[in-house]
């Protein structure tokens, strides 16, 4: 895979002005960990294309300024106010599918991009480095990690490429309505599960995220349970081998 044509999608809400499902909700918090969460990626050397698109309207010259500081690779800021378009009863998830549409019709990074990874906005993936290498080297359309019965992506961080993106996850997350319990990690299973049926590659990732930051949902810092994260390890062993071998 060609490192030049590999995309990082950051996703941002920072005011979500009534958003129905979410506690984490003072825009200076939300702000403060958008600020942490952008320094950590775009200081990261093994990425070359950022896009960062916030759907609340909210004054983005912090990040665009701190952008223009560094010089080794693309970063994209792109600002909408699509976050006020819709029925907020459909949830932030809803929210997230209009972003991949704006990024979609906007972006110009992404226009050359052949592979993406897509990271919640706010959070920080400690273990990157450990992921970013099972990503490139899976010869992989799709890796991600599916659970519950193959039924929920964790869609803290996926990786795929820019086909499973635009004709997979862009018409499954269209079906989001956080009321009736149809979630962002429903429909990106979804799709992998139909462009797996459709012959593209999968692969289960094999690293656990270790996700710093705060759940939206619940506004809990998020936790590194070291025993669940060995457990869902040696789980995970046994779940890729099913897949792998057609067994699910």
């Amino acid at each position: 895979m060609d490192n030049n044509k590999l995309t990082l999608i950051l996703t941002a809400t920072i005011d979500p002005r009534g958003m129905h499902f979410l506690k984490r909700n003072n825009v200076n918090d939300r702000l403060n960990d958008y600020k942490k969460s952008f320094s950590f990626w775009c200081n990261r050397k093994d990425l070359k294309n950022i896009i960062f698109i916030e759907n609340s309207g909210y004054d983005l010259d912090y990040f665009k300024n701190y952008a223009e500081k560094i010089k080794d690779k693309k970063i994209e800021i792109i600002s909408s106010n699509i976050n006020d378009t819709y029925d907020k009863k459909l949830g932030k998830g809803y929210g997230e599918h209009l972003c991949y549409q704006e990024i979609i019709k906007n972006s110009k990074i992404l226009k050359d991009a052949e592979h993406f990874i897509i990271v919640t906005g706010r959070h920080i993936i400690s273990n990157f480095e450990k992921i970013y290498q099972e990503f490139i080297f899976s010869e992989s359309d799709i890796c991600l990690n599916l659970i519950d019965n193959l039924k929920f992506a964790d869609a803290n961080i996926y990786y795929g490429t820019l086909n499973f993106f635009k004709n997979y996850v862009m018409p499954e997350t269209a079906n989001i309505n956080d009321t009736a319990g149809k979630w962002l990690e429903h429909c990106v299973a979804d799709a992998t599960l139909k462009a797996t049926a459709e012959g593209m590659k999968f692969k289960q990732l094999a690293t656990h995220p270790d996700v710093i930051g705060f759940i939206g949902t619940n506004n809990k810092v998020r936790k590194i349970r070291y025993i669940k994260k060995i457990r869902l390890f040696f789980f995970g062993i046994l779940k890729r081998y099913f897949i792998s071998h057609k067994k699910y």
